[in-house]
């Protein structure tokens, strides 16, 4: 929820600056905007994250990899296949099936040890 929060507050402040700075204000319905409103430009997230990690010293991945980072980490947490393709905007499940088959088969060789051990097939690792 801490996102969604974040959201609010977005909106909240971009409701406020249009106010403050009136008819210089430019409403294009979009979440992410220039300090008018105007549309930001497409390559700005991408110069904004390479410049952060420039100056703190992380190490670069480009914006569509946190895209897949949330997929995996989505699967690998047991979240079912059609919640997974939803969340990415997949309009079909098999989308989102055929781009993490790997993930997905680690998962379920995971799911399958789990029940070879509950049923003695398998001890415990140490």
């Amino acid at each position: 929820m801490e996102v969604i929060e974040s959201v609010k507050k977005l909106m909240q402040y971009q409701q406020n600056e249009a106010q403050r700075i009136g008819s210089k204000w430019e409403e294009h319905n979009r979440l992410f905007t220039q300090w008018n409103g105007k549309p930001m430009d497409g390559t700005a997230p991408y110069k904004y994250l390479k410049r952060f990690c420039t100056k703190y010293g992380f190490p670069f991945h480009n914006i569509h990899s946190f895209r897949h980072l949330n997929a995996t980490l989505l699967i690998a947490s047991g979240v079912d296949p059609r919640t997974v393709s939803a969340c990415l905007g997949h309009s079909q499940t098999s989308t989102t099936l055929n781009i993490y088959t790997h993930v997905f088969q680690e998962q379920r060789m995971k799911a399958m040890g789990a029940v070879a051990e509950m049923i003695g097939f398998k001890r415990k690792a140490v």
